[in-house]
Formats: C-alpha cells, structure tokens, sequence
C-alpha cells in the first residue's frame, strides 16, 4: 500500500491528548485509524439518512441482504455437514457421497424450517 506523509497543523494541547490516547501506539497509526474511523462515522450517519428518508428502499434492501446470507450460510452447512458426515464414515480425507450432501440438506431444511417456526410463534406474541 501506498503512503503519503503530510505535515498536519496540532496546537500543543491537541498534539498532548492525541499522543496520551495513542499510547504504544504510534501517532501516525493513531491518526490514521481516528480519520478511517471519522469517514466511516460520516458514512454510516449518511446512510441513516437515506435509510430515513426513503423506508420502503431501505426495508427492501435489509430484506435482500438477509436472503442473500441466509442462502450462503445454509450452503456451507450443507457443506460442513456433509464433509463432517463423510469423515465419520471413512475418515479424514474422506469425500462426501450424495447420499452426505442429500442428507446434509435434509438437516439444513429442518433448521430452516425450525427457526421459521420459532420465529412464526415469537412475533405472534
């Protein structure tokens, strides 16, 4: 990466509280972490703002973004459990069958279908 050095104006009292709260850190990591933090502070407050101002967007886009890791982490339990079931039958090394990755999937659509239960019945309450 790429560095650039710039000569950044501190008055004394300034220069004293960002040197106390740096620490063993050192000042130029400790201002490069504050200003990656102040532009991701400005982000997120823009982003509640769009989120403010335009709900149903914003809703729509939560709800995609949940599907979406929803999807891929119910793919790499199927994974993770087929994998798991193999080595228990043959061993490290071992590669799933059909017959792991079927079950496999049988046992993520049980959670699924779990959870949609639980939260069926939590926002009946």
């Amino acid at each position: 990466m790429a560095t650039t050095t710039i000569a950044v104006p501190l008055d004394d009292s300034l220069l004293a509280l960002v040197r106390n709260a740096a620490g063993e850190t050192s000042v130029d990591e400790w201002i490069a972490k504050a200003c990656r933090d102040r532009l991701l502070h400005d982000e997120l407050h823009h982003l509640r703002r769009w989120e403010n101002e335009h709900p149903d967007e914003a809703a729509r886009e939560r709800a995609a973004e949940a599907q979406r890791i929803l999807e891929h982490e119910a793919e790499t339990e199927v994974c993770v459990h087929a994998e798991k079931a193999a080595q228990q039958r043959g061993g490290p090394g071992t590669e799933p069958t059909h017959a792991d990755y079927a079950e496999a999937v049988r046992h993520v659509r049980d959670l699924l279908a779990q959870a949609e239960r639980r939260l069926s019945r939590d926002q009946g309450q």
